[in-house]
């Protein structure tokens, strides 16, 4: 294992009724920024319920060759946070076989809500990016989270001009791994414009939703809410039901706000339809 260059652990529990931070540590250049709270209406018409709001930091011009990030979240039963950072992750060329490496953890407890939402990904010419995501869910437990790849400085010419991309996810329900999920991208060795590739995409985005509260109902409000959306003819959008206690949406696109305004289309609907909660609205 790389030795860390930059770590964020954290910990909620409900606390006086309340989400709370109870434990953190961060090292540098990472950080988690003053949290906040918010109230969140129900269409149920029953008490607001409370969230709290995580911002992590990187105080750094993002990866270099040969970092290592470290990210640990855990939420004891109960707890409702919603997780995000504050700009693109930006992973700069490596050098020679030399890549940048992240890892996230996220424990989630019986009737916890996590609710991790990042910025987009983007890698340099050259680059190298070996990240790897771990969800540990209890019954009960509920989990949203979505990632988003941009080929590079698009506004530079940087096109697919990354050495590699390597993205590893597991998702636990108790012992049992419910999902798992190995991509590899290499542009150089692919033909990435092929009919039945990528072909005129360019960007990558999806939102993984797992709660053992999830079926069939939920999947096709989803694809209802997804083809009125506006500009659905501006990205390809599809979504379908894991093996378990899962659904996954994936939009292809040229540019990253379009997959940011899909997929929180699809990230509000799920709130409504599984949380019964109201679209919660964040300022950056």
């Amino acid at each position: 294992m790389p030795k860390v260059t930059g770590e964020i652990q954290a910990a909620f529990a409900v606390r006086s009724g309340f989400t709370q931070l109870v434990h953190k540590y961060h090292a540098s250049p990472l950080k988690i920024a003053k949290t906040f709270r918010y109230e969140n209406d129900t269409f149920t018409g029953e008490q607001p319920v409370e969230q709290l709001g995580v911002y992590m930091m990187d105080c750094s011009p993002g990866l270099m060759s040969g970092d290592h990030y470290e990210i640990n979240v855990r939420l004891e039963e109960g707890a409702r946070v919603f997780l995000t950072n504050q700009s693109f992750t930006k992973v700069h060329p490596s050098l020679g076989e030399q890549g940048s490496t992240q890892r996230q953890s996220l424990h989630v407890a019986s009737g916890a809500l996590l609710e991790y939402i990042p910025e987009p990904l983007m890698l340099y010419r050259d680059a190298q990016l070996f990240s790897e995501t771990e969800v540990h869910l209890a019954p009960g437990a509920a989990c949203i989270f979505s990632d988003v790849l941009c080929p590079g400085r698009t506004q530079r010419g940087e096109i697919f001009q990354y050495s590699r991309y390597t993205n590893r996810m597991k998702v636990w329900y108790g012992t049992e791994l419910i999902y798992y999920q190995n991509q590899r991208i290499e542009p150089g060795h692919m033909q990435l414009t092929a009919p039945g590739s990528w072909e005129q995409e360019t960007h990558l985005g999806n939102l993984y939703i797992f709660s053992d509260q999830l079926g069939q109902k939920h999947l096709d409000g989803l694809l209802a809410c997804l083809e009125k959306m506006n500009g659905i003819k501006q990205v390809r959008v599809g979504a379908s039901l894991t093996y378990k206690h899962g659904i996954i949406v994936t939009v292809m696109g040229r540019h990253a706000w379009q997959l940011q305004h899909a997929l929180a289309q699809a990230w509000q609907e799920l709130r409504r339809s599984l949380l019964a909660l109201t679209p919660l609205m964040v300022n950056k």
